[in-house]
């Protein structure tokens, strides 16, 4: 079951295969911010696992998060996201995410609820 306020917490270490180089984001063996990005909706996925109703899933919709500080290649970081509104199919997370010096990002995150089956069909009626 939702509940405003419920939390999750997912960790990583920086390698070289997650940095802005590798990824080709920048041109820096830093923590690429599409890796963040993607840390931020696997640790609001987690959270929602078992929370949904039988058949549904989520998508996510929005993401506006800073990446105000770089993290090298060896570095640990942690990402944490709490579910700050539900509104109806509507859910936005609180985002921080942060290494051993303090927070290298912050903002929000959106995801719909949906139902997986329908979502997918609807979806592959696209290439027809």
């Amino acid at each position: 079951m939702l509940k405003e306020g419920m939390t999750k917490t997912l960790n990583e270490t920086v390698t070289m295969e997650n940095t802005a180089k590798v990824l080709g984001s920048g041109s820096l063996l830093v923590y690429g911010t599409p890796a963040m990005l993607l840390l931020v909706e696997k640790t609001a996925v987690a959270l929602l696992e078992g929370a949904l109703e039988e058949g549904m899933t989520s998508v996510g919709t929005n993401l506006n998060v800073d990446h105000v500080s770089a993290t090298p290649v060896g570095g640990e970081v942690s990402c944490t996201v709490a579910l700050k509104e539900i509104d109806r199919k509507r859910l936005v997370f609180g985002v921080l995410v942060e290494d051993k010096n303090g927070v290298i990002g912050k903002g929000s995150h959106e995801r719909f609820i949906v139902n997986a089956e329908k979502f997918q069909a609807k979806t592959d009626q696209k290439l027809s």
